[in-house]
């Protein structure tokens, strides 16, 4: 597994992110709403309140500290003692189409917002990310996201050969976590398996590019939290095109080892990742098309290990293959996974 400590400059990457124009703008689609519920809320005893204009710069710079303020209470090299998981990235994604109303980071800026208001803090300011009101602010922003449904209950299943002191281990993680366990996998939207898929001394650096934008390709890194994402410069070894991101139905199929990696980070991992064997067994077939899979370690080149089964740039000794020939095809899938939003979906408690 990648050291979190060697993405902790990588993960600053977003502070340009968020601070770029193309980005902002992507809040426009917002200010007037968020704009009229802070006025309501101010106005509402509330009209001392030192509120900034509310603009997509603002709403941009907003959604980043609440990430900074995330890793800060509940990350894995955080000190503090608050109980509590991380919630999920993906509900903080700033869509390329713009942000939209009633959406998980709606909801999570108007919460922030109406906190902000009512608790005097100054959100044009990021520092209140690693202050005593950070972990208030994210309650607030938590439960207005479980009250508008958005954040979705995960229910693990375990496989029946995992051996008993494992399994009480993992149950008590996934609780820890806000998840529940269930007795049925017909009722789960994690099964576990009693299989390892991440072997190794950890090391090494293996990615995968999702995105690209101004020159830069957001890259994530196997076996680390999707929090632990940044934005790379387009070039070896982060040259390789984003993949189409694919979308997901039904249960995943994942290796004991992502609950016991989630209790690790404090957060549930990418179930990419992860993915077990028998998920290509579920679905009675293969993966509809290969995914690469990138390694940063392998000189100053970009060697790329290709399921094309071109990899004649691979130096001597680096054994390849293609990790996705198990994977199952799911054809049409309406979740790109389970951290999006479920319009009458089981809410976390």
């Amino acid at each position: 597994m990648a050291s979190p400590s060697a993405h902790q400059c990588q993960r600053d990457t977003w502070a340009a992110y968020y601070a770029s124009d193309n980005v902002a703008t992507r809040f426009d689609s917002v200010v007037d709403a968020l704009t009229t519920e802070a006025e309501i809320a101010a106005s509402s005893g509330h009209a001392d309140a030192n509120l900034p204009p509310i603009d997509g710069p603002l709403l941009s710079q907003v959604t980043h500290a609440i990430q900074l303020a995330l890793e800060s209470v509940f990350g894995k090299s955080s000190s503090s003692s608050t109980s509590g998981c991380k919630m999920p990235a993906a509900l903080f994604t700033v869509p390329h189409d713009g942000v939209k109303e009633q959406s998980p980071l709606y909801y999570a800026l108007s919460a922030a917002l109406d906190f902000a208001i009512t608790h005097k803090v100054d959100l044009s300011n990021t520092q209140w990310a690693s202050s005593a009101a950070a972990r208030e602010l994210l309650e607030a922003v938590r439960l207005k996201l479980v009250d508008n449904r958005q954040l979705p209950l995960v229910k693990v299943h375990f496989g029946a050969d995992i051996s008993d002191d494992k399994l009480a281990k993992l149950s008590s993680s996934v609780q820890s976590l806000g998840g529940r366990v269930v007795d049925s996998e017909h009722d789960a939207t994690h099964v576990v398996d009693n299989i390892d898929v991440r072997s190794g001394d950890g090391t090494d650096d293996w990615f995968r590019t999702l995105s690209k934008q101004d020159g830069r390709v957001l890259v994530h890194w196997w076996y680390t939290p999707d929090s632990y994402d940044a934005w790379m410069p387009a070039e070896p070894p982060y040259s390789a095109e984003p993949e189409e991101a694919s979308e997901h139905s039904g249960p995943w199929y994942v290796s004991w080892q992502w609950v016991e990696d989630s209790a690790s980070f404090n957060e549930w991992m990418s179930e990419e990742d992860y993915e077990s064997p028998n998920a290509a067994s579920a679905a009675g077939n293969n993966a509809s098309g290969a995914k690469r899979r990138a390694h940063a370690g392998v000189s100053g080149d970009d060697k790329r290990l290709r399921p094309d089964g071109d990899n004649s740039d691979i130096p001597e000794g680096i054994v390849t293959q293609d990790i996705y020939e198990i994977q199952r095809n799911l054809g049409h899938r309406n979740k790109r996974n389970e951290f999006e939003p479920l319009p009458n979906g089981d809410l976390a408690n």
